[in-house]
């Protein structure tokens, strides 16, 4: 049995956001999970559940099974079904900058939720926004590996107001 996994490629030199669901809840164990995460490359785990949500489906062990594998976590946490928040936002200030060095090092990073789907493809597509991708784009990219992501209308608020503010920027 594997944990599912859907890359999605950025380059043609191995730069990659893998996305997936939390680790350890796919009938495989999250050592095991974490395990197959790193050797399909990931550098880096960024989780997007709350802390509750990690203790409710005994994934607290996360962090510390990273650390033991050699790769980088970070918790951003965002509430199921909202756009980020402010606890969000202070953790993605202090993450940012080594997720999108990773990135331009050709190295891979998982990116989950619970499912999957919903905070994973919304902050997927922060990240490719930030990267210089058009939400369209970007929105096509995700959806094509993971269909139901994208929908809610307030992750579809946050992202369009993303898109139009880092375009006042360039």
């Amino acid at each position: 049995m594997t944990h599912p996994t859907f890359p999605l490629a950025l380059n043609d030199q191995g730069a990659a956001i893998i996305i997936t669901p939390c680790p350890g809840t796919k009938g495989l164990p999250l050592a095991e999970s974490i395990a197959q995460l790193k050797a399909e490359g990931a550098s880096a785990v960024l989780t997007f559940m709350q802390q509750y949500e990690l203790e409710k489906n005994d994934v607290t062990a996360i962090k510390d099974l990273c650390e033991q594998n050699d790769i980088l976590w970070f918790h951003l946490p965002i509430h199921d079904d909202q756009a980020p928040e402010q606890a969000f936002q202070s953790a993605w200030q202090q993450a940012r900058d080594t997720v999108h060095k990773l990135l331009d090092d050709n190295k891979k990073i998982a990116v989950h939720c619970k499912g999957g789907t919903g905070r994973t493809g919304l902050v997927s597509a922060q990240i490719l926004l930030e990267r210089g991708w058009s939400l369209a784009d970007a929105s096509v990219a995700i959806k094509a590996l993971r269909p139901n992501s994208l929908t809610l209308p307030p992750h579809v608020a946050y992202l369009n107001e993303l898109e139009k503010s880092l375009a006042k920027k360039s």
